[in-house]
């Protein structure tokens, strides 16, 4: 091989270790974009720096309590991005639960764990509009919104424990590339949830049946198609 071989070979193997540690992490709910530009500069050495920094606990970031409620409400947690599968979930919880019901919804956001520690990007403050927002359409309902930090399965299931929830509701996305590679949330509350969990497909906002029971009820799976 010549020189040139032999360092273009070095490098592809440097920069794909780099980017086989940002995965790692991506994975773990490390996702700001620096990692990349630090993939290209360190290589393999990121790995070394991302065992210490990698968190693996999800954390409350803020939280907006509700008001005094009825302790025998019925709670539900509704996971909340900027998809319009996750809309859609809300509205599907406010289908199933009329303004006269007992209910308290725990709407909750989840940013990276960078995010949370330094926010340059601004997602936070997007977090909070985003809840906001979602808050606007729950109208009169008790309602607690929070912003959390982690990987979005872990970070939701601990904050429906936490809030013992009755049911939780969120937005099932389409299988493409970013699914396959870092998971599909839904699919892991799904597997690991010990209470129901209200999946909401792609084209339920242009459905008008209610929810239907999923083909494995005894995984307290629902999905509205």
């Amino acid at each position: 091989m010549t020189g040139i071989q032999v360092g273009a070979v070095a490098g592809a193997v440097w920069l794909a270790a780099g980017l086989a540690t940002i995965l790692w992490m991506a994975r773990r709910g490390h996702r700001d974009p620096l990692w990349l530009l630090m993939a290209v500069v360190f290589g393999p050495f990121l790995a070394l720096m991302a065992a210490e920094r990698i968190e693996r606990t999800p954390r409350l970031v803020h939280a907006d309590q509700a008001d005094d409620f009825p302790t025998d409400s019925t709670r539900v947690l509704v996971g909340i991005d900027e998809s319009l599968e996750s809309h859609a979930a809300l509205h599907a919880v406010l289908r199933l639960f009329d303004e006269k019901s007992a209910i308290v919804i725990v709407l909750a956001t989840v940013v990276d764990f960078d995010a949370a520690d330094i926010d340059w990007r601004g997602r936070q403050h997007a977090a909070h509009e985003l809840l906001a927002a979602a808050r606007r359409t729950v109208g009169d309902r008790a309602v607690t919104c929070e912003v959390l930090a982690g990987r979005p399965g872990p970070a939701l299931l601990r904050c429906a424990r936490r809030h013992h929830a009755d049911l939780v509701a969120i937005g099932r996305k389409g299988r493409g590339l970013s699914v396959r590679i870092l998971g599909s949330v839904a699919e892991e509350l799904a597997r690991k949830a010990p209470f129901p969990v209200l999946i909401v497909g792609p084209d339920a906002s242009l459905a008008s049946h209610e929810p239907v029971l999923a083909r494995r009820p005894t995984k307290s799976r629902v999905e509205a198609p």
